[in-house]
């Protein structure tokens, strides 16, 4: 007899299920009431990971036919997970996607196509940002849309791509290797290596040491070094170029799709080997946020806490004082995520200030707030510690896109029907106690800002002392159309912005990277959508007046790279505004907006989603009101 068996992925092939049986046993003969035993549940099993873990990560599984395999909630601490799929053989290969929040609170959705069978019921698949390049290069695409139409996708085909992919992405990745002492390259398993699952290992340092993102725009896939201040990208791979190459198999040329001078992403020999040793800060504090009878200086006395300064305006005792508050509410810090280096003198090789941040969870592993500081290594004591920036204030610059819509849902043609966009440039003026200050952009015009009733300075005109807010974050746009300063040099990724203020400690200066591009192009559909809405149920004053919930879960479904952080309404008068703020939790679809009362006669209502993507970007949609 004959027995044709398609061997699925991750499925033990029985023997018994082509008529025979194993271990010497004897086949059933023909018409034998003997039935096969049911094949074992393949299982998955890994970590979401940027090299802290995500916990709390959404990981779904389709396979090459696109059907539903199933999905699982990651660990909220350590970001594992255990799949079980479906007994029957799925098509292959599967393709994997994790969703869910980092460190820092921005967005992360990774991919992992898994192309190869295995001989045990487990198989170890993690969702890294380097699974996400290798999926992308052996797609030629962002795999999002894959995922979201696996039928279509080609999965199969990418399969066997994927093993070309890692060695290729690996050959970018040469310095971080090299630094992280891993010797021989080839051994390293990109998706399923379990170094990948234990913090601040060398393979799991390779993903903290690397940027890497997707430039849907260009289609290419980018890298750089955490360890250089500049966000910009050092090495770019055009997707379609590299699907083509990988599939000549022996004779395709990857390399040739590097579209950058750089092959290679830069080395971080100095301040890379010391960084296995980075949570030791976390290992440290915790105890002491564990401690009965805690008081501040119980950590502002940690080693923790050495040759700490401030961080955006927090002083010691500031920081000291927020994690004595922790303490009392059974706060423990999670493992640190480098986010990038905060140096603003270049030193190569090395970072003396380590952008970092940590999830701050209760028992059940809820994350309840996020550490986000600096950390720098002393050769001397042979230990980390927390140093903050050195600044007095908080200052940043991010990309922008905005969508306004009337109450009803639709469009507001007045504002334009396609999305605006620019920089937004976030300087803390209170409770820093500045009153005003000047952005220089990165081709070198200086702008004033000045305070305006609320905790960020505003743009504002030239000797103005104080403005009236319009309450929205318009109040710090940099916008092409009302700026004839700002030229594409200032909109594109690693432009550098300076500001200039002045402190009670005296004149202070300091500088942010634009964290990615400006889009050339956006699109409506990035922007919040909200639900329900109609010309018979709008949007209307009374529901602000006794407080509304509004709902965007169809928009956060077809966007699953994004995420809404804040919902503001706000009543604008002639001579200021009122404010109703909500922080969104992660994975939330909807936000409760508290009733403003009794108010005087307003002017204008408005209601602002501010969404952002993995790279830092916003987007905004604005709803009118109707009053």
């Amino acid at each position: 007899m004959r027995c044709s068996l398609t061997l699925p992925l991750l499925v033990f092939a029985l023997l018994s299920a082509c008529g025979g049986k194993g271990d010497g046993e004897a086949a059933t003969p023909p018409g034998s009431s003997a039935s096969a035993p049911p094949p074992t549940p393949p299982i998955l099993s890994g970590v979401v990971s940027v090299g802290a873990p995500v916990g709390g990560a959404t990981v779904s599984v389709v396979d090459a036919k696109g059907v539903a395999l199933g999905k699982v909630t990651a660990n909220a601490v350590d970001g594992s997970y255990r799949l079980t799929l479906p007994a029957a053989s799925p098509a292959l290969p599967l393709l994997l996607q994790a969703q869910g929040v980092d460190a820092a609170g921005l967005p992360v959705l990774f991919h992992t196509l898994v192309p190869t069978a295995a001989n045990s019921a487990t198989t170890t698949v993690h969702l890294t940002p380097l699974t996400q390049a290798v999926t992308a290069l052996a797609l030629g695409d962002d795999p999002a849309p894959s995922f979201a139409k696996a039928a279509d996708a080609g999965l199969v085909d990418a399969g066997k791509r994927v093993a070309d992919a890692a060695t290729f992405l690996k050959s970018l990745l040469k310095s971080p290797l090299t630094d992280v002492k891993i010797t021989d390259a080839s051994k390293l398993d990109l998706i399923s290596d379990a170094g990948f699952a234990t913090s601040k290992s060398s393979a799991d340092l390779l993903l903290e040491s690397t940027r890497v993102w997707i430039d849907r725009e260009s289609g290419k896939l980018a890298l750089a070094s955490k360890f250089v201040p500049s966000p910009a990208a050092e090495v770019e791979v055009k997707l379609s170029t590299a699907k083509t190459e990988l599939a000549k198999g022996s004779t395709g040329v990857p390399a040739s799709a590097v579209t950058t001078t750089a092959v290679v992403t830069s080395a971080a020999a100095t301040v890379l080997p010391p960084a296995t040793t980075l949570d030791g800060i976390v290992t440290t504090l915790n105890p002491l946020l564990a401690q009965t009878g805690a008081s501040a200086t119980t950590f502002s006395g940690s080693t923790a806490l050495t040759g700490y300064t401030q961080h955006e305006g927090r002083t010691l005792a500031d920081l000291a004082n927020l994690l004595l508050a922790w303490n009392n509410r059974g706060l423990q810090l999670g493992p640190l995520q480098i986010l990038g280096c905060l140096d603003e003198v270049i030193t190569k090789g090395n970072c003396l200030r380590v952008a970092v941040a940590s999830a701050v969870t209760d028992r059940s592993g809820k994350v309840q707030e996020r550490l986000i500081n600096a950390a720098t290594y002393s050769a001397t004591t042979k230990r980390w510690s927390l140093v903050g920036n050195g600044k007095g204030v908080g200052f940043a610059v991010v990309p922008f896109s905005a969508q306004h819509y009337l109450f009803d849902g639709t469009v507001d043609a007045s504002a334009g029907t396609t999305p605006g966009k620019g920089v937004e440039v976030r300087l803390t003026g209170q409770p820093s106690g500045i009153s005003s200050a000047t952005v220089q952009t990165a081709i070198g015009f200086a702008l004033p800002l000045a305070t305006c009733q609320q905790t960020l300075l505003c743009v504002a005109p030239v000797g103005a002392v104080s403005v009236i807010p319009t309450g929205g974050p318009s109040d710090q746009w940099l916008t092409p159309g009302t700026i004839g300063w700002l030229g594409g040099a200032d909109a594109v990724r690693g432009a550098l912005f300076r500001a200039g203020y002045s402190t009670v400690g005296g004149a202070e200066t300091a500088q942010s990277y634009l964290p990615t591009s400006m889009e050339l192009e956006p699109t409506t559909a990035r922007h919040p959508v909200l639900e329900g809405l109609s010309t018979e149920a709008p949007l209307a004053l009374t529901q602000l007046m006794q407080g509304v919930t509004v709902k965007w879960s169809t928009w956060a479904a077809a966007q699953p790279d994004l995420r809404v952080l804040r919902v503001r309404a706000l009543l604008r008068y002639s001579n200021g505004v009122l404010r109703q703020e909500v922080v969104v939790e992660p994975g939330a679809t909807q936000a409760a907006i508290p009733a403003f009362g009794a108010v005087p006669t307003r002017t204008v209502a408005e209601v602002w989603l501010e969404a952002a993507d993995g790279q830092g970007r916003r987007h905004y949609s604005r709803y009118l009101v109707k009053v």
